[in-house]
């Protein structure tokens, strides 16, 4: 049953990996303008379920709805129409292109409607602005924070109302990534719903409203990532996998 609540249901879903079953009925329902933590050890399926609900994997049971629609059979290109987009695991940047034309290679969906085209690169580089400085250097001459920004900006040209980001935050130092919650923290006063992917708890606290704990591919935790905190038996996991 659809949660009239939910900007984004995924319910009970099952996946597979062959015969290796990575995702056991995981239902998660994600409320317009919060910020979602998916947090768990490596191998427990956080990156999996965000690959399900952005349609680059197919499940083996349960639905996605995306606004009380089923999108479960859309393709993910379908679903970035629609407003549901993916920053995947690392910096997707091409480190080879500028900045000018990773923007123009995020824009995929509308690349020759001239003034639409426009009017996002302004929307988008006045919410990142230091990219506006950059946009004849190549992606791999930034630093690892502007590569996170560029791939972020990328996302954004989408306009959606639901971006789901896979570890944004990973191997930066603290102040770079004090920068970026900023950011995302900006993006959901704007109106966007966002789904992280995220092996710190410290950094969940700072920024998500709710956390969702997977373990071997089942939610073992949902709720504040504060009240996380008072499981440490799911805790210690986190910050064991977060320092290494």
């Amino acid at each position: 049953m659809a949660d009239a609540g939910a900007v984004l249901e995924a319910t009970s879903i099952d996946f597979s990996y062959g015969r290796l079953q990575v995702l056991f009925d995981v239902t998660v329902a994600v409320a317009e303008r919060e910020i979602l933590a998916l947090l768990g050890t490596n191998g427990a399926g956080k990156s999996t379920l965000l690959r399900v609900v952005a349609g680059l994997e197919s499940p083996d049971r349960g639905t996605v709805r995306l606004r009380g629609q089923d999108i479960t059979g859309d393709r993910a290109e379908r679903r970035a129409v629609n407003g549901l987009v993916l920053v995947p695991a690392g910096r997707g940047v091409f480190p080879s292109m500028t900045v000018a034309d990773n923007l123009r290679a995020g824009a995929f969906t509308f690349l020759y409607e001239r003034r639409r085209l426009g009017d996002a690169f302004d929307r988008v580089l006045s919410q990142f602005p230091v990219l506006a400085t950059k946009l004849s250097q190549t992606a791999g001459s930034l630093s690892g924070g502007e590569q996170h920004m560029l791939a972020l900006a990328k996302a954004m040209l989408l306009d959606p109302s639901v971006l789901l980001i896979d570890e944004l935050t990973g191997g930066l130092a603290p102040q770079i990534v004090d920068q970026l919650l900023q950011l995302l923290t900006g993006l959901r006063e704007s109106g966007t719903t966002l789904v992280l992917v995220e092996q710190s708890l410290n950094v969940a606290a700072k920024v998500a409203d709710r956390a969702l704990f997977l373990e071997k591919g089942a939610v073992r935790f949902e709720g504040r990532p504060q009240d996380l905190l008072e499981r440490p038996d799911l805790a210690r996991a986190v910050f064991l996998a977060g320092s290494g």
